[in-house]
């Protein structure tokens, strides 16, 4: 799609038609700039044959573009990607495929050019079809694949999810940029009531914009964290006040009937059934949320061995690249769309190897999943107790950590077999508890990441805690774990 760093020689092709705008299913089209030439001619021979068309034309380079973008993809019936050597290296292509994926649309690629698509992008594609240039009548192939799909799909509706006093969790994919101006106004307002109740100080650059070239907007980067005896009415962090095991669930298995071995990402610890209540950010109530399937969860962070082994690339930063153990370092500096890639990637390899459970899917963990995970049946602050004392036993933080990433597992498990939950790398989850239970749209250009890591101090590195971040971005101290569960049907 779009690149705003455009060769001058590209500038002067002219837009072969208007995009499409209207109430009639549609085409999104994801292309590189620098390949106008010849996907322009392209899109004005599909579009000629009846194919509603949207693609980038005419949208200002600003907040309003990301907006755009999104809500475009969301409400798609089809995504088309143009494949050339100058796309696949493309960051906003990259971007949009990873959307388009989370968001389950189906994909058309075209390969404009004889391209190696990147491992875990190939992976991803492979279970939709594609078509080669090379191939005889291959725009026509196109064209009837497009509009089969126009005329026999149906617009997705987005669910009404609302509060109840108990409520039960299904994982879906939360909207993306809907809400810009309301929700970076009110960003700017938590971070700036943060400063001054003296939470940040002058140095720490938590409430610093975020603001790169590339980026084209300032996304602030914000955490919220406190305890559960806060006195407070209101608060912006959901504080567990009760978690409850299904009796019946926990006697059925020992332990080790209920893990799983997956041959890429090792063992995953069975998460019985249940119920948490919760006190609902921003106000004073609690909602009771029942778990009523149980889940496996990795017992531990993905690796940068296992990322690099499915999606064949390692975005990691590494501090020691001569520490032997450097494969089981928790992979890091990824983004929340390479996270759900990567789990998209997983689910087609274990389907094709035949490994996957029926009617299972490999994916993040819910913001509520995770934490009841984390408790495993707790209310203190930590699993263990409320002591931070004891933490350097359970996990790598500021104090222990000599600012440094650690292989995983080398700590004390959670009551459940989880390691590392309150250190080393913070972890992406998927749905947030916020947009889950109360329509709040406020996150919906954000995504939380749950748990401790290496550099935060004790306080930061509770069951309870949380982070709010661009799903874009990516963080030296950011990873993930891995949920093996039923596939939620609606």
């Amino acid at each position: 799609m779009s690149d705003f760093c455009l060769m001058n020689e590209f500038n002067d092709i002219p837009m072969p038609f208007e995009s499409y705008f209207g109430e009639e299913p549609y085409v999104f089209v994801s292309y590189s700039h620098a390949d106008k030439a010849m996907v322009y001619e392209t899109m004005r021979f599909f579009r000629d044959a009846g194919v509603n068309l949207w693609y980038d034309e005419g949208i200002p380079p600003a907040g309003e573009w990301v907006e755009e973008i999104a809500n475009a993809i969301k409400n798609s019936r089809l995504f088309l990607v143009f494949v050339t050597s100058k796309s696949v290296g493309s960051q906003f292509v990259r971007c949009e495929v990873g959307y388009a994926l989370s968001e389950d649309k189906e994909i058309l690629t075209v390969f404009l050019e004889n391209t190696k698509l990147p491992s875990g992008l190939s992976l991803c594609l492979q279970q939709f079809q594609s078509i080669s240039s090379s191939e005889r009548n291959w725009r026509h192939k196109a064209i009837k694949t497009m509009l089969s799909k126009l005329e026999t799909h149906h617009y997705f509706e987005l669910e009404d999810v609302k509060a109840y006093d108990e409520v039960e969790i299904r994982y879906t994919s939360s909207q993306l940029w809907k809400h810009w101006d309301e929700v970076f106004d009110t960003q700017i307002t938590k971070v700036e009531n943060k400063k001054s109740c003296g939470i940040f100080k002058e140095n720490d650059d938590k409430h610093k914009f975020i603001s790169k070239k590339k980026d084209l907007y300032p996304i602030p980067s914000t955490s919220f964290y406190g305890s559960k005896n806060s006195k407070r009415k209101a608060t912006s962090h959901p504080f567990a006040s009760d978690v409850s095991v299904f009796e019946q669930e926990s006697k059925s298995y020992s332990s080790t009937e209920k893990e799983h071995e997956d041959k890429n990402v090792g063992t995953l610890s069975w998460i019985p059934p249940g119920s948490i209540s919760i006190r609902v950010p921003y106000s004073g109530e609690h909602k009771v949320i029942h778990l009523r399937n149980g889940f496996w969860l990795g017992k531990y962070l993905i690796t940068q061995k296992v990322y690099h082994e499915i999606m064949g690339t390692n975005p990691s930063f590494t501090h020691n690249l001569e520490e032997p153990n450097n494969h089981n370092f928790p992979v890091n500096n990824l983004s929340w769309l390479d996270a759900v890639g990567f789990c998209k990637a997983l689910t087609i390899l274990n389907g094709n190897l035949g490994t996957l459970p029926a009617l299972h899917e490999f994916r993040l963990p819910s913001e509520v999943e995770w934490e009841y995970a984390c408790r495993a049946g707790t209310t203190t602050e930590y699993y263990f107790g409320d002591d931070w004392n004891n933490l350097s036993d359970h996990a790598w933080y500021r104090d222990n950590s000599g600012k440094q990433i650690h292989a995983v597992g080398l700590k004390k498990p959670n009551p459940w077999g989880l390691y590392d939950v309150y250190g080393n790398v913070r972890e992406w989850v998927g749905n947030s508890f916020v947009n889950s239970l109360l329509e709040n749209k406020e996150l919906d250009e954000f995504r939380i990441s749950r748990g401790g890591a290496y550099m935060k101090a004790a306080p930061e590195c509770t069951s309870s805690v949380r982070f709010t971040n661009s799903l874009y971005h990516r963080f030296r101290n950011l990873g993930f774990r891995v949920a093996l569960a039923k596939i939620e049907r609606n």
